[in-house]
């Protein structure tokens, strides 16, 4: 009885129990919760790994951006320094808000120039967006590359940055830039202007500001980019390591003594390289043959300068100043009275002129009729340079070459805050094989034709790197 008793109490107290466990209902909501947990953290994971490629994505897009930027600047002759400043710039400008928010320090980057190629590595550290259940932050690391290829060599060059009819091109004067292009950095409204019959031809015509005229071919694009002046830094290490002495210089001025009438005899003179003051004039009929270095001295950096301080150099009509020798001339005779063998030289001679002293500075005179042929060294400081004038000398009226008479200069002409006058007829440039023009403003008038060239092989001849048009700049990587 009592055993009866206990056994309705035990299954009346299990009962409920016995319900609850049978009970399947709720089931979905229990496993649900359970499986919750796996689920809401996978999705979390799944949306900071999307927002992490969307950052990488940005940060990849910005610094393709970078190198582009960097590269143009490249194309444009800038210093690395604003190469870099131009990189960094352009990647900051191209990164959003939200993304800045989400690094967790400034992103390191480095910017790399070598062979015309721009090389920007980018490293940055992010916040997770939802969850730290892997890692407390994201690590990106992005590469960019960009290249310059190669275009056409600048040989026509005007460097002011605003004047007026920075190149002028008047009358029936011809200009042709053979196998190179032509460049104005001048921002004014008629920055290049070309006026008359003539015909001007080159590879390609490029102005910062706008043109007037059109007799181009090509037309001149307009809007383009500041070139930095090319030589600049080339030619003051040039100077430097050339430690010229302008004081302890040589009075030139009687090296002809002064005509008396037509029936004057014509003289034949020798110049060795040095430091020369005073002015020099070649006078009709007479010639000045430069020598250059001995062949012995070819391998002095300092070879083959002649430095001419506070002076003008003149070549009259009926002048030569030429760098070879004629059969008919007499004997070389040096500074001493003695006779030297010319054997001791290298025909045709090299040599660099150069130009300098106080303002008013003097100027290069090549009048009607006559004749200069110069080719610029080969090798040492100032190769490539035929003529150069410094910065700070700058003479009282633009420099003169006029056609009419033989007028090569293979080289390059660089005058970087002085006016170039261009005159005449004839043809200026002939028989030059590379020949270019920088100066701050550049003046062509008359009824000739000014030719200038450089070819592929340029820097094999010696000249410097000249700054390239019509660059293709592109992404490598």
């Amino acid at each position: 009885m009592q055993f009866n008793t206990f056994r309705r109490h035990l299954k009346s107290c299990t009962t409920p129990l016995h319900s609850w466990i049978a009970n399947d209902r709720g089931n979905v909501s229990l496993i649900f919760g359970m499986a919750a947990i796996p689920l809401v953290a996978v999705g979390t994971m799944a949306v900071d790994y999307s927002n992490g490629v969307r950052l990488k994505t940005e940060i990849q897009a910005a610094a393709d951006a970078a190198v582009l930027a960097a590269a143009t600047a490249m194309a444009s002759n800038q210093d690395d320094v604003s190469k870099v400043a131009v990189a960094e710039d352009t990647f900051d400008a191209n990164l959003s808000d939200n993304s800045r928010a989400a690094f967790t320090a400034v992103p390191n980057t480095d910017v790399d120039f070598d062979n015309r190629v721009v090389t920007m590595t980018v490293a940055v550290a992010t916040d997770q967006l939802v969850t730290r259940l892997l890692a407390d932050k994201i690590n990106i690391n992005v590469t960019a590359k960009a290249k310059v290829d190669d275009g056409n060599p600048i040989c026509l060059m005007s460097l002011n940055p605003h004047a007026k009819e920075s190149l002028y091109i008047n009358g029936t004067a011809d200009v042709l830039a053979d196998g190179c292009s032509v460049h104005v950095n001048s921002d004014d409204d008629e920055a290049l202007r070309q006026v008359g019959s003539g015909q001007a031809t080159a590879e390609s015509f490029c102005v910062r500001g706008d043109y007037d005229g059109s007799n181009y071919s090509p037309m001149p694009e307009k809007n383009c980019v500041k070139e930095e002046d090319p030589l600049e830094e080339y030619f003051d290490t040039a100077w430097s390591s050339a430690a010229i002495n302008a004081a302890a210089c040589t009075d030139i001025t009687t090296l002809f003594g002064k005509k008396n009438g037509n029936n004057a005899p014509s003289e034949v003179k020798f110049l060795e390289p040095g430091v020369y003051c005073g002015d020099l004039e070649v006078q009709s009929g007479d010639t000045l043959v430069l020598l250059g270095s001995k062949t012995s001295e070819m391998s002095d950096p300092n070879h083959s300068q002649y430095v001419f301080v506070n002076g003008d150099i003149t070549v009259q009509s009926g002048g030569t100043l030429r760098n070879y020798l004629s059969p008919s001339d007499p004997s070389i005779v040096d500074g001493l009275g003695n006779i030297v063998n010319s054997g001791k030289y290298t025909w045709p001679s090299q040599q660099t002129l150069l130009m300098t002293g106080a303002s008013p500075a003097g100027e290069i005179n090549v009048l009607g009729g006559g004749n200069i042929e110069i080719n610029a060294k080969a090798s040492g400081n100032f190769a490539g340079i035929a003529i150069a004038q410094t910065r700070e000398a700058v003479p009282s009226k633009p420099h003169l070459i006029t056609g009419g008479g033989d007028v090569n200069i293979n080289g390059i002409v660089y005058i970087p805050t002085q006016p170039l006058d261009i005159r005449g007829n004839g043809v200026i440039g002939a028989n030059a094989s590379q020949f270019a023009i920088m100066a701050d403003t550049i003046d062509i008038q008359g009824t000739g034709t000014l030719e200038i060239r450089i070819g592929a092989d340029y820097q094999a001849a010696g000249l410097p790197e000249l700054p390239e048009a019509q660059n293709r700049v592109r992404l490598v990587q």
